[in-house]
């Protein structure tokens, strides 16, 4: 098997179908599989089947969690079932380009020392918004960049949304951190990739749709309003990353000046949404993750 690709999804089945049929059209390996991880929907993608994906040109199947396992769980249950020597991970609110799997796949097996390769992305109306992305580990902030050089691909501090890994990567480092469950997942893979000699890049000849836009950033969805534990993970999250790939004087730095910055920041953006429950999952969220910059002990205090 040369491919498999997985997507994760919950309640989202008018995106997942758009998802599906974009890359039933796409340029695609002779040997490909589809494997959707449904994560205890409630909506109509609880009904689909295996049968029902027969109806799509890539062989499918389906896993219907008893449970919801949230993201990495969820990735990870996709990544140990698939058969592919190439698996590529797509979140269900995109729509990919023809081009993007033949490009990604033959990037691939082109630079054995590459290990993870996405596309660059591009906001619902085909505006870019990301070639690469990277985080400063003195204050933990991650940035997205667009780039106007002549260059094929951009090395990325992990990559969102939708990304290709090799068989090997995992063989090699391990899944995703389930600890982790949500937020910042993508890049504490890649930065532990890039302890094992293991690059991450975005490919810019790949591309594709995210259906949302730029006026999102700031809405509830970005700021972790639809689910509040995501505003915890944001918060956890973020020092999490600092204290496993920062140095002392980064550490010190964030610990400092940063760590309790972004608690304000955020609860200063929610409050003008009148969300005030957020608040306080923001601030469990930065004890948490002070608790592991000092002690290395991962803690999970929230409760919904």
């Amino acid at each position: 098997m040369t491919l498999s690709i997985v997507i994760t999804t919950r309640n989202r089945y008018e995106d997942l179908i758009r998802c599906v049929k974009s890359l039933s059209l796409s340029s695609l390996p002779t040997q490909t599989e589809l494997i959707i991880v449904d994560d205890f929907s409630s909506d109509r993608t609880r009904n689909i089947s295996d049968a029902t994906l027969k109806q799509s040109s890539i062989p499918g199947t389906i896993v219907h969690n008893r449970e919801q396992y949230m993201m990495v769980k969820s990735r990870n249950e996709g990544a140990k079932k698939a058969k592919g020597e190439l698996i590529l991970f797509v979140d269900d609110d995109n729509i990919v380009d023809r081009e993007m799997i033949k490009n990604l796949v033959g990037f691939a097996n082109e630079h054995p020392k590459i290990g993870i390769i996405g596309p660059s992305m591009y906001y619902s109306n085909g505006e870019k918004y990301l070639d690469f992305q990277k985080i400063n580990l003195f204050t933990g902030k991650t940035t997205g960049y667009v780039d106007n050089s002549r260059s094929h691909t951009c090395n990325s501090d992990g990559v969102p949304n939708v990304f290709l890994i090799k068989k090997s990567v995992f063989e090699k480092c391990g899944y995703f951190d389930e600890q982790m469950v949500q937020t910042f997942t993508e890049p504490d893979f890649a930065l532990n990739a890039k302890k094992h000699s293991i690059g991450c890049v975005i490919l810019k000849s790949a591309k594709t749709y995210h259906q949302t836009s730029k006026e999102d950033n700031f809405k509830p969805r970005s700021l972790g309003g639809m689910f509040r534990q995501k505003a915890y993970c944001l918060m956890r999250n973020r020092t999490v990353i600092v204290s496993r790939y920062g140095g002392l004087t980064q550490k010190a730095v964030y610990l400092i000046i940063f760590s309790w910055f972004w608690p304000v920041i955020y609860s200063l953006l929610v409050l003008k949404q009148l969300n005030f429950s957020l608040i306080k999952f923001y601030w469990l969220g930065f004890l948490d993750g002070i608790t592991y910059l000092l002690t290395g002990k991962l803690k999970w205090s929230y409760h919904d």
